[in-house]
């Protein structure tokens, strides 16, 4: 540590023992850290309002779709191969491939609306999908077996 910095730190010492940081406003409370670095500072008073009124950015709600609809189609997807015979099983993988392709799109679109790579969503991989569905959960096996 550098000379300034033992000096620093000695003096936030003696001050803390002697109390000066005791009457600080806003003791005890938890921190605020509600402000998005990322939000343009002119937009920061807009932000905050529809933040506290329940909305979010656009993005970021086309995200939360997103997710919960990949959920719904991997859900639906999981049901139909642990209860299905085979040929229902076939036609609902063949449904589920339509609706990956579809979110997809949605995925791709809300890669082009988010503000930085750091938030973009992967693309998903159907046939990848299908395998995780069909072998990922080895304590449950399917009615249809020996496919």
């Amino acid at each position: 540590m550098s000379l300034f910095g033992k000096i620093a730190d000695d003096l936030i010492r003696r001050a803390m023992q002697d109390g000066a940081f005791d009457n600080l406003p806003g003791k005890g409370q938890p921190l605020k850290l509600d402000e998005n670095p990322h939000e343009p500072a002119e937009w920061r008073t807009a932000y905050s309002i529809l933040r506290s009124n329940g909305y979010s950015l656009p993005w970021l709600e086309v995200r939360k779709e997103i997710e919960e609809a990949i959920d719904r189609a991997r859900s639906d997807a999981r049901s139909a191969w642990q209860t299905g015979t085979p040929n229902f099983w076939n036609a609902q993988k063949a449904k589920f491939v339509q609706r990956i392709e579809a979110l997809n799109q949605r995925i791709f679109q809300y890669n082009l609306q988010a503000p930085s790579p750091q938030f973009h969503r992967q693309p998903l991989d159907p046939a990848h999908e299908i395998d995780t569905i069909q072998n990922g959960d080895s304590a449950q096996s399917s009615p249809a077996e020996g496919r």
